[in-house]
């Protein structure tokens, strides 16, 4: 018996060896899988938070928020999945309870009981483990994650990044899909924008969109007549719907040079013209100033191009400005009926009025009001320089162009002037600022003496006396507060950057060509002796300069009353370029006063090889200063562009040194 006990006793004792054995190996299996599982994680780069021997609680996604397989989860690297409130049995085995398992991301927590807790909803591990208690030799069972699975979460996660990063440049490749960046043209013809006193409603025109007579300061007639141009600050000065800027209007009330009186005194409009109605990639903006003489000829060839505004990328501006006596006159009784006590220069107002609702609108036609160039022809000119010296001058615009325009500007104060004008006062049979107002505006208009009209262009009479000439700008002390050469003559530099030009026959006319049927030599000379160089003894030095035909004899007067006396206060001026066209056309061969004009905005289709390059050259200078506001070509040690063919830097200009040295400019300048 004792034999039997001690067999079956050693049988038993065998038999819970092996059974001991058999847990060992299943626990050593478990933790294999485990380090498994570990090192293939670490060689992934996945590692677990560990703070101060604590074990972090996974990070929660945000509402919102998606937590994604892949590179976007592996930043940190994953320790060995640690033991929380383990306990051993009697065969010494560690049950890994309380643990938390991550594995690419995902977190898993095993519980006290064995299950398996999903984190962030999802299940990788079988919550069914089987658990047998310690005092029946039972086991823990786990079953890890198949690494198949593993592989197919990864590469949905990968197929999902990079659906999203499609979308992310599909968003940013085509945002006009998301935004209306430009309205929509109506029945083909129609576009609409905004303006600071309402909507406004534009036509298709070659291209390009024009809204033309767009009111732009309240109107300059009853008690505002010779008032300085008030703007459309209120909303009652306003238009209700949409305006119909369909047509130009009216030019304001003048006196042309043939005499003929045309325009409305309820003028103040402005035309724009633009080849894109947007707000994004504003464009430069010309603003144009046109006309033949401060009474008249407005606006003369500064019309917008719709043609250049799309082919050049610019925005073209142009309004209406008064002229002449109501535009101009100055009077003691009206200065005394507005305040601060001043007259005169009204036309001026009006110009910088137009450019203010220019800086306040011109966004919403596509225009940058930060790059506003104004420009001027002829007395346009002459008020485009003399704004350019106005103290505030650059908040109206940033750069300049004057071309062929007056040198000389006022001199007198303004008690002077309206002491001269007061002669007009006799000749409407008015004695104060009521009468003024209510008189017909055609009747004040045609009443201007004929010594304040503007001759056409000529050599210089022997009786002309130039300070008996009529001044028509006045130093009011509120626009022109200083007389413009003071401003330019000064150390420092204009406000705004300004270039100055004409043409080489700028002083040409129609009356002197048709003065005689053919220009021969002997009429040539014998116009020269009919005029004041006879008397200076100045004739047979004058016909080595120029030759005795029309062309010359347009070149002389073009010198004396235009051109040497703009390079004269162009040499004045700092950092001032002045250019002289060169470029001959037509049957006279001549470069008219035009001849700049109409090459930049096109006006003629150029037919020679010569006049094409010229053309080029001429609007190549013109662009690029608008765009850049500076002068393409190198101006170190020049001072004198000439525009031919191309454009040629020179220190000098032909004979003006001539006409300075005798005292003939700039005394016998053109006014305007």
């Amino acid at each position: 018996m004792s034999d039997a006990k001690d067999e079956k006793s050693e049988d038993k004792k065998n038999i819970e060896m092996e059974e001991r054995e058999k847990m060992l190996n299943a626990s050593n299996k478990v933790e294999d899988k485990l380090a498994d599982i570990e090192n293939a994680e670490e060689k992934k780069g996945v590692t677990k938070d560990i703070k101060e021997g604590m074990e972090v609680k996974p990070k929660k996604i945000p509402i919102g928020g998606i937590q994604m397989p892949g590179f976007f989860t592996r930043s940190k690297s994953k320790e060995r999945c640690k033991t929380r409130g383990s306990h051993k049995d009697n065969s010494g085995l560690m049950s890994p309870t309380g643990c938390v398992l991550e594995s690419m991301g995902l977190k898993y927590v095993f519980q006290e009981d064995g299950d398996t807790t999903e984190q962030e909803g999802t299940d990788l591990i079988d919550k069914n483990a089987e658990h047998k208690d310690e005092t029946n030799n039972s086991l823990t069972r786990i079953k890890l994650p198949n690494p198949f699975r593993k592989s197919k979460i990864e590469e949905e996660g990968a197929l999902l990044i990079f659906l999203v990063l499609i979308a992310i440049i599909i968003f940013i490749a085509i945002p006009g899909n998301k935004v209306n960046r430009s309205p929509p043209i109506k029945n083909g013809r129609f576009i609409e924008t905004t303006t600071s006193c309402g909507k406004v409603e534009g036509l298709l025109e070659d291209s390009a969109f024009a809204f033309r007579g767009i009111p732009y300061a309240r109107s300059p007639i009853g008690d505002l007549r010779f008032k300085y141009a008030q703007p459309l600050n209120k909303l009652e000065y306003c238009w209700n719907g949409t305006f119909l800027a369909h047509n130009a209007t009216d030019p304001c009330l003048q006196i042309l040079s043939n005499g003929t009186i045309m325009g409305s005194e309820d003028c103040l409009t402005l035309d724009v013209v633009t080849p894109y109605v947007r707000y994004d990639n504003p464009l430069p903006v010309i603003v144009l100033i046109g006309a033949e003489s401060l009474i008249g000829g407005s606006p003369g060839k500064m019309r917008p191009s719709a043609r250049y505004a799309r082919s050049r990328d610019v925005v073209f501006v142009r309004p209406n400005f008064r002229l002449g006596i109501l535009g101009f006159l100055a009077l003691q009784t009206l200065s005394g009926s507005d305040y601060p006590n001043t007259s005169g220069n009204y036309g001026l107002s009006d110009i910088l009025v137009a450019l203010k609702w220019v800086q306040l609108n011109i966004e919403h036609f596509g225009g940058d009001p930060k790059s506003v160039t104004l420009w001027g022809h002829r007395a346009g000119a002459t008020l485009v320089t003399a704004l350019s010296t106005v103290y505030d001058a650059h908040k109206y615009f940033a750069r300049a162009w004057a071309s062929s325009g007056g040198a000389l500007y006022p001199k007198k104060t303004l008690a002077e002037s309206q002491l001269d004008n007061k002669s007009f006062l006799n000749a409407v049979q008015c004695q104060d600022e009521v009468c003024l107002r209510k008189m017909d505006a055609r009747t004040l208009v045609s009443a201007v003496e004929d010594t304040w009209r503007k001759p056409q262009p000529d050599l210089p009479s022997p009786d002309e006396d130039p300070d008996k000439r009529h001044q028509w700008l006045v130093l009011d002390g509120r626009i022109l507060r200083e007389h413009p050469a003071e401003v330019w003559s000064r150390d420092e530099n204009l406000t705004v950057k300004l270039v100055i030009g004409s043409t080489a026959h700028a002083g040409s006319s129609e009356k002197l060509l048709m003065k005689h049927k053919n220009w021969t030599e002997k009429l040539v000379i014998q116009h020269i002796n009919e005029s004041f160089l006879s008397e200076k003894n100045l004739t047979h030095e004058a016909l080595k300069m120029y030759p005795a035909t029309y062309k010359g004899l347009s070149a002389m007067i073009s010198d004396i009353r235009i051109v040497c006396p703009l390079f004269a206060i162009s040499t004045e001026m700092h950092n001032v370029p002045f250019y002289v066209v060169n470029q001959t056309r037509f049957e006279q061969d001549i470069a008219d006063i035009d001849s700049d004009v109409d090459a930049i905005l096109g006006r003629y289709e150029p037919k020679t090889p010569e006049q094409r390059r010229y053309f080029s050259a001429m609007q190549s200078l013109f662009y690029h200063y608008v765009w850049h506001g500076k002068i393409e070509q190198s101006m170190i040690g020049q001072k004198v562009l000439l525009v031919d063919q191309d454009v040629l830097p020179q220190a000098s200009y032909s004979h003006c040194a001539y006409w300075i040295v005798k005292n003939v400019v700039l005394p016998y300048a053109a006014l305007d």
